[in-house]
């Protein structure tokens, strides 16, 4: 079992019991999620198993799109409905339609946003949650984000659904206290869906109820991605054939060994690494890029490994 179940997770269970859930249904070993979900969200939660765990943190900084509801009038300490009520100001009723369609187009793009204290990030080695719960605030430095899109949905006495597409690291129940902030009313995240995980599509998840039938009826196989679906948003290197065992141990392609490259590429990129027949090989990184690749000698490495996965 080395492919990834697009799972969906239902509000209540955390990430962590999906995934012991998932081993359990498909007799897995090593199973790993993509993205955690709080136990109040529901949505799109990824998972690899076995030897497409191998995978997963190249997956982790993909997109993501959330449908979210913001209540406004009322903050909580941790920012959403799970927490206790901290703050009330402002006059919700009041505010309009192109109040928050103005506000939301101030949060599109690059923003540096302030982790919440109820989350996993750590300090020294401790999650910041940990502190919290023992009444503990610190300093937290702000984190690039990048907001694709915000779209306003509708709009309810106090309540407001949006649908958002946003970089990965993004904490929603965060956005919709600052959206609050900027609309002069305290806020907090009232419900949480993730719609998509990069490709991972809600409308092709599947519920554990749904997993443990194609387990009993032999449909498993055509439900789950293997790994070269779930990374074929990344540039392909093809290799010839007498050099995947020189791949398989770990050696570097040389510039001869390659079949075809990208158009374009540059350090820092990750590129897949396959056959011709697109069996998936390894992840690469250039060492050059596109023009400096022109100028090397057949025996050069212009991609070093970053993971075999052969």
């Amino acid at each position: 079992m080395n492919k990834v179940v697009n799972l969906y997770k239902p509000q209540g269970p955390s990430s962590f019991k999906m995934v012991q859930s998932v081993k359990n249904i498909l007799g897995a070993k090593k199973a790993g999620h993509i993205g955690t979900l709080d136990p109040m969200a529901e949505g799109v939660l990824p998972i690899c198993t076995g030897k497409s765990t191998k995978i997963i943190q190249f997956l982790s900084s993909l997109p993501k799109v959330y449908t979210a509801e913001m209540v406004l009038g009322t903050s909580t300490d941790t920012q959403d409905a799970t927490g206790k009520v901290i703050a009330t100001g402002g006059n919700p009723e009041n505010i309009t339609e192109t109040q928050i369609r103005s506000v939301f187009n101030g949060f599109l793009g690059q923003q540096n946003q302030t982790p919440p204290m109820f989350s996993a990030k750590k300090k020294q080695g401790i999650p910041l949650y940990k502190l919290a719960r023992s009444g503990i605030t610190i300093e937290r430095k702000p984190v690039p984000i990048l907001i694709y899109s915000l779209e306003f949905l509708e709009k309810a006495g106090n309540r407001v659904r949006f649908k958002v597409q946003c970089s990965a690291g993004t904490y929603i129940r965060t956005l919709c206290y600052d959206v609050g902030q900027e609309l002069g009313c305290e806020a907090h995240m009232g419900h949480l869906v993730r719609n998509q995980v990069g490709n991972f599509d809600q409308k092709e998840s599947l519920t554990l109820e749904a997993l443990e039938a194609a387990v009993a009826d032999g449909s498993l196989s055509g439900k789950l991605i293997p790994v070269e679906k779930a990374l074929n948003f990344l540039p392909e290197i093809r290799i010839k054939e007498s050099f995947i065992n020189s791949i398989a141990n770990g050696i570097a392609p040389s510039k001869s060994s390659l079949e075809t490259i990208p158009n374009r590429f540059q350090p820092g990129m990750n590129l897949r690494v396959s056959h011709i027949d697109s069996h998936l090989l390894a992840i690469a990184e250039p060492v050059v890029d596109q023009d400096a690749y022109a100028r090397l000698s057949p025996g050069d490495v212009a991609f070093k490994l970053k993971r075999v996965l052969i």
